[in-house]
């Protein structure tokens, strides 16, 4: 009994302090990009920052895609 009470106690306790750890390095960026944002708005490392910091964003594309009226063929028949 007491040895399957440790190992869960172990479980609970890696999977907190992975958590934890997770937010401090969340908190810790937060602060970083604040930083910067505030200390060096429009100077060229604030700029720098804005721009890595936007790498890999891509805009969310809401609507119908412009092919959309030929994806669906609602007749029945096969296309040519």
């Amino acid at each position: 009994m007491g040895c399957c009470l440790v190992g869960c106690v172990r479980l609970l306790v890696f999977a907190l302090w992975r958590a934890i750890f997770a937010a401090l390095i969340a908190i810790i960026l937060a602060r970083i990009d604040a930083y910067i944002e505030g200390r060096h708005g429009e100077s060229l490392p604030g700029r720098a920052w804005r721009a890595y910091r936007g790498q890999g964003k891509t805009g969310v594309r809401r609507g119908t895609p412009p092919d959309a009226s030929g994806a669906i063929d609602t007749s029945g028949r096969p296309r040519p």
